[in-house]
């Protein structure tokens, strides 16, 4: 009888943790596309993906510390990087507007 008591507790905290954690991660997530990042980042890779009507978009990711962010990044600048390279960035909405 103890025993399945354990089990039922065990269950609903994991079930709590995991829904806290599900719930932060997502508010995150969404923060992250609505905030201004400046700061010095390192650039990981860069990267191209076509959309479906043959138009390409840029992408860089930047690290600082354990945090890693992916952003959407004009040509030109797609063209200068060379990763791993470290720079002062300023990017918002998802979108770098400097890095240098």
């Amino acid at each position: 009888m103890i025993g399945y008591f354990f089990v039922i507790i065990v269950i609903l905290l994991l079930l709590v943790f995991t829904y806290q954690h599900l719930h932060r991660f997502l508010g995150e997530s969404k923060k992250q596309q609505d905030t201004v990042l400046r700061g010095y980042y390192l650039v990981s890779h860069t990267y191209e993906e076509k959309s479906t009507n043959q138009q390409s978009h840029y992408y860089g990711v930047f690290q600082q510390g354990d945090q890693s962010y992916t952003l959407e990044i004009s040509l030109s600048l797609f063209l200068q990087l060379h990763p791993p390279m470290r720079g002062e960035l300023i990017a918002q909405d998802g979108k770098v507007q400097t890095f240098s």
